[in-house]
């Protein structure tokens, strides 16, 4: 088959050629499957012939194809016909770096940029262990939107003879093929003194190819030339770069890396790339820039106010802290208002973390009307989004500030800052914070009343390195945070007291050395570690410091308040708060109250509309069971002062259940009678009361005991509970004997089948993804798992079990008679709503099974302005001194 335009290659038309090599022919084609352009490449004759290396080709594709990086170019496939063999290619706008220098050297800062970027693509690429063997300004692509794409991707290696007899003459750049298709024959200048003498190469050839083109934008010629192969070879493998020909404003630095990597012997040459990006990131900012700035005053003047109204902000909140005279860079803050005015949701997940080079901080924002990771460098004016990330919980960035990693539809997911298609680590059912370490392992806590996990940060499954210990009075331990060297993890452990109140929470230390956990601190949370030699935390909204030995882990004096809080002032507390391993603060400047909730009810087919009444925090809808009302909690949001009412769907109307203490998650009898509910005041345990709100509550049981209702029986003799927090098991409670039996350990949500037969669950695993479970409700018999991937929250309803999976709703069609079967999920729509944490169910579906009530929206507190200080750790050495001892 030949290729022109107009002609067909499987489902892609070609529409116009783009270019020639040594690689083949390259074409612009239309995917019609997709409805996209990309990039066909039809290999020579001479390598689709030799089944050998087409085979090798093949495989070394598909581990290519496994490249996910927003600065490389994507092999979407491969497709054949007849003899012919072709690459299915991203296609990428705009002009080659070949092209740009053909017009001369760079200016510094964009040929950094254009460099820094190319860096991020080789590193992604090591880490996985694929070089491409082929890097020059020709295989380099600049987009119209300023991004960087390197093309051709390993192809060098894929498409060379067998490896074991490495040939120079191999190399794309210098075979006959490439000379007769118009290659030109300089590209060897890009090539490492290993691949010259022909030896097997790694990683550090691409290390020396990136020094090359690195050169080469900075001064406008290569770094080595003649005028033919042979000088090149000889100029490489014996002379040095002219350094002189570098212009006189190349940072230092980046003199460095261009010498390391530019290093003949590679044993002493650099051997990450990721070394030179951050040695590059290092360089100070040119002059230059500077008028540019001052060309937009009109834009530039509101933050100028912001950072003014910053300052004298900072200097009321810091006012504990005394500059003492010292030769330390002065302190500085700003501050910025979040994108479009908009805010931070806050729900005991972190919401913003500094890298530990100070430089960028990522945030969760909903502005634009979605909660997303946003990045801002530090220094810019302006944020932005980073792609992949909707539906976004706790972000952490990776130590080298590369990547981020967030929770979000019950998976830990990483990304590059730079946007990509989000790698999914593990499971995390709910987390509850997340630090990534230097030896790239991952420490987070995956649901909201677990112990912390590692994990591998490419990853794999995770280990559990923490449990919590409810003989002690413990919750959840969560909000892991690293200490110098990562040889231990500060995190919060939560106690059984006062759910959502951390207050009375301690902060702790998992030594990863010797596998042991040590209480700190008493009465604190959110701990953080300053390079002046304290940890930094949370107490009452106001924020602490306390000396601290890294080495032995132990506090070493007397803790300090940096901050003041006013009584019935909550916009005088600090929120939430960062540092890095600099000593740059960032914090949440006191919450601003905030209650958005509305109760939503949703048909099968998605369509969602809200019942009439004032938005509040909802939470925890029931249906009664003649659908025509629904109970729920109303409080504050936090878990404190909750009631219990109910309202009339088509009106609206409300009703008052419960008055005074904590009293929530409410529960129908079948009849549609009672509710029963749970209480945290002093007699705590579960509660029933007349629906219609006449006569006395009543408990279920006379001592104390702290419980949820779940689901009453349809005969109304039994009721499923949950007990056992944090881990969760199930009990059966029998009206008519006063007595209770366990029914299954670690689950949560029971659900019972209409005939009574049956109970649906959630079944949970240390770390793993929850799956539901049905089993006899007699106790007899095993458990059959009627989820494949994972679920939570099952409703039983007529001869359908609905449960969720992140923000999506699916139905399994369940028969009872005359045994249990089950058929495959089926997703009834996906939608915008507050899920809940597990393991308490935050939604409901009709007994007929054509309504769901949901709650949207946020509760709580919410933060618009983010303010950072700089150069202010050394402050807590006269704040808050180390014992003398």
């Amino acid at each position: 088959m030949t290729i022109t335009a107009g002609s067909r290659l499987g489902p892609y038309e070609i529409l116009s050629p783009l270019g020639a090599g040594g690689m083949g022919e390259v074409w612009r084609a239309r995917d019609a499957r997709l409805g996209r352009d990309v990039a066909i490449k039809v290999l020579p004759a001479a390598f689709a012939a030799d089944a050998d290396r087409l085979a090798r080709f093949r495989r070394e594709a598909q581990v290519l194809a496994a490249l996910n990086h927003p600065h490389i170019a994507a092999i979407h496939g491969v497709e054949e016909s007849g003899a012919m063999e072709a690459l299915v290619l991203e296609l990428v706008e705009g002009e080659t770096l070949a092209e740009r220098l053909a017009a001369g050297p760079l200016p510094v800062e964009e040929a950094l940029e254009i460099a820094r970027q190319i860096a991020d693509g080789l590193a992604a690429a090591h880490d996985r262990g694929i070089v491409h063997r082929d890097l020059k300004p020709a295989n380099v692509k600049l987009t119209p939107e300023g991004k960087v794409k390197i093309l051709d991707f390993g192809l060098a290696k894929a498409l060379a003879g067998d490896g074991s007899s490495p040939d120079v003459s191999r190399s794309p750049t210098l075979t006959a093929e490439a000379t007769q298709a118009g290659v030109v024959i300089g590209t060897a200048a890009y090539m490492s003194p290993e691949q010259a003498r022909g030896k097997s190469v790694d990683k550090r050839a691409d290390i020396w190819a990136f020094g090359a083109v690195l050169y080469e934008m900075l001064s406008g010629r290569r770094a080595f030339e003649g005028e033919t192969v042979s000088d090149i070879l000889a100029a490489i493998l014996t002379r040095d770069p002219d350094w002189n020909a570098l212009p006189a404003a190349t940072p230092p630095s980046v003199r460095r890396v261009l010498k390391r990597c530019l290093d003949r012997d590679p044993k002493t040459r650099l051997h990450d790339v990721a070394d030179a990006r951050i040695e590059m990131d290092e360089a100070p900012e040119p002059a230059a820039a500077a008028p540019a700035a001052a060309s937009r005053p009109r834009r530039a003047a509101p933050w100028v106010l912001a950072g003014l109204l910053a300052l004298l902000a900072a200097a009321g909140w810091w006012l504990a802290l005394r500059p003492r005279v010292s030769e330390s860079p002065p302190r500085t803050s700003f501050s910025f208002l979040l994108p479009g005015a908009e805010r931070v949701p806050f729900d005991d997940t972190p919401v913003l973390e500094v890298s530990r080079s100070g430089r960028e901080i990522v945030f969760l924002s909903d502005g634009g009307g979605r909660r997303q990771v946003w990045l801002r460098a530090m220094g810019r004016l302006e944020a932005r989004p980073i792609a992949g990330t909707d539906g976004a919980f706790g972000p952490f960035l990776s130590p080298d500030g590369r990547s981020v990693a967030y929770f979000a539809n019950e998976k830990l997911r990483k990304v590059p800052i730079d946007g990509g298609v989000p790698v999914v680590v593990c499971a995390a059912p709910t987390n509850r914070g997340g630090v990534w370490l230097a030896d790239d392992t991952i420490v987070f806590a995956p649901e909201f009343t677990s112990g912390l996990f590692a994990v591998p940060a490419r990853g794999g499954k995770p280990e559990a390195l923490t449990t919590p210990d409810p003989k002690k009075g413990e919750r959840t331990h969560r909000w892991p945070a690293a200490l110098p060297r990562d040889e231990a993890v500060l995190f919060t452990i939560g106690m059984l007291q006062g759910p959502g109140n951390y207050d009375d929470a301690r902060i702790a230390v998992y030594d990863r050395r010797t596998r042991q956990v040590r209480v700190l601190i008493e009465n604190g949370s959110m701990a953080r570690y300053v390079p002046s030699g304290h940890l930094i935390f949370l107490r009452t909204g106001v924020l602490y410091a306390i000396p601290f030995d890294a080495k032995r882990l132990q506090v070493t004096g007397e803790a300090a308040a940096l901050t003041q809080r006013v009584d019935g002032d909550p916009s005088s507390g600090v929120g939430y708060y960062t540092v890095s391993s600099t000593g740059s603060l960032a914090f949440l400047p006191g919450a601003e109250s905030s209650v958005e909730r509305e109760l939503v009810l949703f048909d099968r087919s998605g369509q969602s509309k809200a019942l009439p009444l004032p938005r509040r925090a909802y939470v925890y809808p029931r249906f009664s069971p003649d659908g025509k009302r629904v109970a729920f909690s109303i409080g504050p949001g936090r878990g404190k002062d909750d009631d219990v009412w109910t309202c009339d769907v088509e009106t609206g109307a409300l009703t008052r259940l419960t008055f005074g203490g904590t009293n929530y998650y409410p529960v129908w009898s079948h009849d549609g009678r009672k509710i029963a509910y749970s209480s945290d005041r002093a007699h705590q345990g579960i509660f029933l009361k007349a629906s219609d709100g006449s006569g006395e509550e009543e408990p279920l049981r006379p001592e104390a005991r702290p419980e949820l209702p779940a689901d009453f029986s349809p005969d109304g003799a039994t009721l499923a509970l949950m007990r056992n927090f944090p881990n969760t098991d199930v009990f059966l409670f029998d009206f008519a004997s006063r007595q209770e039996r366990p029914f299954e350990t670690d689950a949560s949500m029971p659900s019972y089948s209409p005939d009574g037969r049956w109970i649906a669950f959630v079944a949970h695993g240390p770390g793993g993804l929850p799956q539901i479970v049905v089993r006899p409700a007699s106790g007899a018999g095993g458990r059959l798992q009627i989820t494949p991937d994972s679920g939570s929250s099952p409703v039983w309803c007529g001869r359908e079990i609905y449960f969720i999976d992140g923000d999506k709703v699916f139905s399994v069609e369940a028969e009872t008679q005359p045994s249990f079967r089950s058929g495959a999920p089926r997703l009834l729509f996906q939608g915008v709503f507050d899920r809940g944490t597990a393991p308490l169910r935050n939604y409901d579906v009709s007994r007929d099974g054509k309504r769901f009530v949901f709650v949207r929206g946020q509760a709580g507190a919410a933060w618009k302005r983010i303010d950072i200080l700089s150069n202010w750790a050394e402050e807590l050495r006269s704040a808050a001194p180390a014992s003398r001892k």
